[in-house]
């Protein structure tokens, strides 16, 4: 059965820092994306800027315990916190165990925290449709600072980037070799490096890493230290917080924060583009017609291009002439 919300109820409890209005607000946005702009009108008037954390890395490294760690921290310094936890959806079910709160349970009764745990429902990069949408909410909301943990896909993880101001790629002893780290992409896309699981080992990985960081150059002059942590004994997790503060700090003052929130919007209206050409593409073939062709490409596989060109063979595309 479908739930209906009054959405002016719920802006005007929201802005009275009501919690369960976040929470309804976030799953009307997420569930109905159409209905986002009626909401984000209300908050025009806010110009508050929430500091974005991204946290990646290979499923087991430790994230979602790291996440609690770091928030932890966070919520000691007197800041308020939201967590966005992205976990990944059953191509088969489509359902997800969203159980990233039994791994934050210290901090999430904290009256300063709200942790959302979200389904990646087979989007993309290992983040979900609705991260950036839920990222606004939170600003609008107050929080000083937004911790994203994504999915854990390894080599697909790179949406994150266009996201997060700081990105922290978590690894754990037995990672791989260089090669391996080289293949997941980790040098393009890490502000900080940590090495999780510390009492595990770890000095060869952040050996690795380091020796990889000596040939690669860097956007502003930030070369991404490397910290090994505990993230369930909490060693090691102050150096790596003093190490967001450092690269906090050094993008406000070369102006590279600004470039970041220039991708992150820039990210968000291509996908808003995206998002209109597949309501016109669902316009354009109906599952009948989609099934139709699929036979006719069974029967002459070569003839896939000119079958899906053919579908625009109606279609007249204008380009609008600058006034």
């Amino acid at each position: 059965m479908r739930r209906e919300y009054d959405i002016d109820l719920l802006i005007r409890k929201f802005k009275e820092k009501d919690k369960i209005a976040l929470a309804r607000l976030i799953s009307i946005i997420e569930n109905h994306p159409e209905k986002a702009s009626d909401i984000f009108k209300n908050f025009n008037h806010i110009k508050h800027d929430s500091y974005i954390i991204g946290i990646t890395g290979s499923p087991g490294v430790g994230k979602s315990t790291l996440t609690g760690a770091i928030a932890k921290r966070l919520l000691k310094e007197g800041k308020s916190i939201g967590v966005i936890s992205v976990d990944p959806t059953s191509p088969f079910s489509g359902g997800a165990f969203l159980g990233d709160r039994v791994r934050m349970t210290e901090v999430s009764l904290d009256p300063n925290i709200f942790i959302r745990s979200l389904a990646s429902r087979g989007y993309r990069g290992g983040i979900s449709r609705a991260v950036l949408d839920i990222t606004l909410l939170y600003e609008a909301f107050g929080m000083d600072f937004i911790i994203i943990e994504t999915v854990g896909v390894g080599q697909s993880e790179f949406e994150i980037y266009n996201l997060a101001y700081t990105i922290i790629v978590v690894m754990v002893p037995g990672y791989g070799d260089a090669i391996q780290m080289q293949k997941a992409g980790i040098i393009e896309i890490g502000d900080i490096y940590d090495v999780n699981k510390k009492d595990l080992g770890g000095a060869d990985i952040a050996a690795h890493i380091d020796m990889m960081l000596d040939d690669s150059t860097f956007q502003g002059g930030w070369r991404p230290p490397i910290v090994q942590t505990n993230s369930i004994t909490g060693d090691g997790v102050d150096e790596l917080i003093e190490n967001i503060w450092d690269h906090k700090e050094h993008i406000e003052l070369s102006d590279l924060l600004s470039e970041k929130k220039k991708i992150r919007f820039a990210y968000k209206i291509k996908e808003l583009l995206y998002y209109k050409i597949d309501i016109v593409l669902e316009s354009l073939i109906n599952q009948d017609e989609l099934n139709h062709i699929t036979t006719k490409a069974l029967e002459n596989k070569f003839q896939i291009y000119d079958l899906v060109h053919d579908l625009f063979s109606d279609v007249k595309f204008e380009r609008k002439s600058k006034s």
